[in-house]
């Protein structure tokens, strides 16, 4: 841990950022009259209080962790374990930089981020302006008498730590051929991403006389959708062995 004391030690608020903020922002959070505490965080890119927690993402970076849903897995991840977690967009000018983005679907997942998750977001123009408002953030909320106590949010972080819907319907779409909706329905069906991959595991797939796959009999049986195609590539993934994966691999490339 790389701790940087405070340059002026009347006013000493404390702020932890991840160690993987570099460049031109770690040069002006080292500028702050603060505490700055260097970690690898699990969550969030600064931790402020046991109460805040900061995303920081720039206009494009933004952009991008939308379209790859990386965002809100990131942002359900802090609700979980801090009272108010916040984003900040630096260089906002930055959002439609690309000529294909819908400026709908951008103002959209805005708008479901601020009403519907309760996140408020914090445009900055520059590094050195986030680095500002970071201060005095935590200046305020230090002032309440809430600091960053790093052991008493892992505590909180373990005891809060929830499974989401959309946690099991990403990992049940980790299967072949499985989307989202075919995930969904599985779940409201055997009730657990577990039953589900035994319902799956234990439907057999019926051949012709010829040896053809005509049918599955089981528990997906009667699932519109499960097929013996997917049924067998499903099969076969789960149970075939990484180690022949690998061995397979390499003799294909040769």
């Amino acid at each position: 841990m790389e701790i940087i004391p405070s340059k002026t030690p009347d006013a000493q608020p404390t702020i932890i950022m991840d160690e993987r903020e570099r460049g031109k922002i770690k040069e002006e959070m080292i500028k702050l009259p603060c505490s700055l505490q260097i970690k690898t965080l699990e969550l969030g890119d600064y931790i402020l209080s046991e109460r805040i927690a900061v995303e920081r993402k720039r206009g494009d970076d933004f952009v991008s962790s939308i379209f790859d849903s990386r965002l809100f897995i990131q942002l359900e991840k802090l609700k979980q374990s801090f009272l108010k977690p916040i984003i900040i967009l630096e260089s906002p000018n930055r959002l439609f930089e690309r000529k294909f983005i819908n400026k709908n679907s951008i103002t959209g997942a805005m708008i479901y981020m601020i009403y519907r998750m309760d996140i408020p977001i914090i445009p900055t123009k520059d590094e050195k302006e986030t680095a500002n408002f970071l201060l005095k953030l935590a200046k305020s909320e230090q002032q309440l008498g809430h600091w960053p106590d790093l052991s008493k949010i892992m505590t909180n972080q373990f005891k809060n730590a929830k499974i989401t819907r959309e946690d099991q319907i990403y990992f049940l779409q980790g299967l072949v051929d499985i989307g989202k909706s075919t995930a969904e329905k599985y779940l409201n069906i055997f009730g657990t991403p577990y039953f589900a991959l035994q319902a799956l595991l234990q439907t057999d797939i019926i051949f012709t006389k010829n040896g053809n796959p005509k049918g599955i009999s089981g528990l997906m049986a009667s699932i519109k959708g499960s097929g013996p195609k997917m049924v067998s590539r499903n099969h076969r993934m789960l149970k075939t062995s990484y180690k022949m994966t690998k061995k397979s691999k390499k003799k294909t490339r040769q």
